[in-house]
C-alpha cells in the first residue's frame, strides 16, 4: 500500500500542534482555577441574598415615590443611563408604558452634556440608573432637568454625585462589585423597577410574587446551561433573541458575550430580527433565545422554531415553559410572573457567561479595555 502526503499539508500542521496545545493548556488551567472562583461568579451568587435586602428596605421609599407621583400631574416618563444599566431603563420602559400608561422615552446624555440643549421636562418622571453614580454626564442631565421633573435615581453607591442631584434615591443594596462585567447590580437595578411597578400600581399579584423572587433567583443559580459553553465555544459570532419585557436581557447577555468572552452577539426582538438579520441565520449558527409568559411568547416560540428550521443552532428559554422544537431547550424555574421572568433567566445566564469565559480562555473579571467604572461627558 502506497501513501501520499502533502508536504505543505504537513508542515503547516506540525506549525500549529504547539499553538493549539498551548491554547488547550491556556483553557484547562484558567478553567481548573477560575469556574468556581472568578468574581463574577461569586458576584452574581449573591444575587438572591442582596435582592431580599433590597425589597424590604426599600418598599418604603418607593411608597414616598409613589405618593409624590400621585400628587403632581406625570405626562411622561424619560430615562437616562448607561451600557448595563441602560439595559436596565428598557426595562423600565416597558413596565412604564404597559403599566403605568406613561410614554417613555430614553434621553441620550449627551443632549446636555455636549450638546448642552435644553429639554422640556416638567411633569416628567425623570429616571437615572447608575451603578457608580459619577458619571459626569448623567449629573449634568439630572441637574439641568427641569424642577418641576421628579427625579430619581437608583444607584448601587447612595453617596453618589448622581445621588445628590436626585429628589429621590432608591439605592440597589448590592454591595460592591469588583468584577467589571456587572451582575448583581443588574439584577438588583431590574428589581427595584418591577417593585415600583408594583407599588405605584398597587398589583397584588407582582408584590406577591416579589416576595417569591429571591426564593426563585437561588433555583435559577443551580440550573445546567452547559449546553451553550459548548455550542458557544467557538462561535465567532451570535444571536440573542427576545421581545417586551424581555428584550432588556437580551442587549445585557450580548453585551456580557462581548465583554467577557471576545464574542460577537447582538440582541434583536424577535419581531425585528426577521427583517434583515435574518438573512444571517445559517447552519449551526448561535442563538440564544428568550421569552417570558406573557403575550409575546407566541410569536417569540415560532421565531426560535423559524431559525431551527433553518439549522441555527438555537437555545431557548422561558420559565415554566414544555420543551419547544429547536436545537435545545435550556433548564428553567417555574415561571413566577411574566415580568420576572427575565430577572430569573439573566441570573442563569450570569453563571452561564461566566464559565464561558473560561472556556474561550477570557478572564471575565478584567475584561481587556475595560474599567469598572466608566465616566463618561
Amino acid at each position: 500500500m502506497i501513501f501520499y502526503f502533502d508536504v505543505k499539508v504537513l508542515l503547516f500542521h506540525f506549525k500549529t500542534i504547539p499553538n493549539k496545545i498551548g491554547k488547550l493548556t491556556k483553557k484547562l488551567a484558567s478553567g481548573a482555577q477560575m469556574v468556581t472562583k472568578t468574581l463574577m461568579r461569586e458576584e452574581a451568587l449573591e444575587a438572591p441574598k442582596k435582592v431580599a435586602v433590597q425589597l424590604q428596605k426599600n418598599a418604603p421609599l418607593w411608597g414616598d415615590i409613589a405618593k409624590a407621583l400621585s400628587a403632581k400631574k406625570v405626562n411622561f416618563a424619560a430615562t437616562i443611563a448607561r451600557g448595563s444599566s441602560d439595559h436596565a431603563a428598557t426595562f423600565a420602559k416597558y413596565l412604564i408604558e404597559t403599566h403605568l400608561g406613561l410614554v417613555t422615552a430614553s434621553i441620550a446624555p449627551s443632549v446636555y452634556s455636549v450638546y448642552q440643549s435644553p429639554l422640556k421636562t416638567d411633569n416628567a418622571l425623570f429616571l437615572g440608573i447608575s451603578q457608580s453614580g459619577k458619571s459626569p454626564d448623567l449629573v449634568e442631565s439630572f441637574k439641568r432637568a427641569s424642577a418641576q421633573a421628579t427625579k430619581i435615581a437608583l444607584v448601587n453607591v447612595e453617596n453618589s454625585p448622581l445621588a445628590h442631584a436626585a429628589d429621590f434615591v432608591i439605592p440597589l443594596l448590592a454591595g460592591e462589585e469588583k468584577a467589571v462585567a456587572a451582575t448583581k447590580s443588574y439584577i438588583a437595578a431590574l428589581t427595584g423597577i418591577a417593585q415600583f411597578t408594583a407599588i405605584y400600581t398597587k398589583d397584588k399579584a407582582l408584590n406577591e410574587a416579589l416576595e417569591k423572587l429571591p426564593e426563585y433567583l437561588e433555583k435559577a443559580s443551580s440550573l445546567d446551561w452547559s449546553y451553550a459553553i459548548g455550542a458557544l465555544e467557538e462561535a465567532k459570532d451570535a444571536y440573542v433573541i427576545a421581545r417586551g419585557y424581555g428584550y432588556a436581557i437580551a442587549q445585557e447577555a450580548a453585551l456580557k458575550f462581548k465583554e467577557t468572552s471576545c464574542l460577537h452577539s447582538e440582541p434583536f426582538s424577535s419581531a425585528e430580527v426577521l427583517h434583515g438579520p435574518f438573512a444571517l441565520i445559517k447552519n449551526n449558527f448561535p442563538a440564544l433565545v428568550f421569552a417570558q409568559n406573557d403575550q409575546s411568547a407566541k410569536g417569540s416560540i415560532e421565531v426560535a422554531e423559524k431559525m431551527a428550521k433553518l439549522g441555527a443552532n438555537v437555545m431557548f428559554a422561558m420559565p415554566g415553559s414544555k420543551a419547544i422544537n429547536v436545537s435545545h431547550n435550556l433548564p428553567v424555574t417555574a415561571s413566577l410572573h411574566p415580568l420576572l421572568d427575565p430577572i430569573l433567566l439573566i441570573q442563569s445566564f450570569y453563571l452561564m457567561a461566566s464559565e464561558l469565559a473560561v472556556t474561550r480562555g477570557f478572564n471575565p473579571d478584567q475584561p481587556d479595555n475595560l474599567n469598572k467604572v466608566t465616566e463618561t461627558v
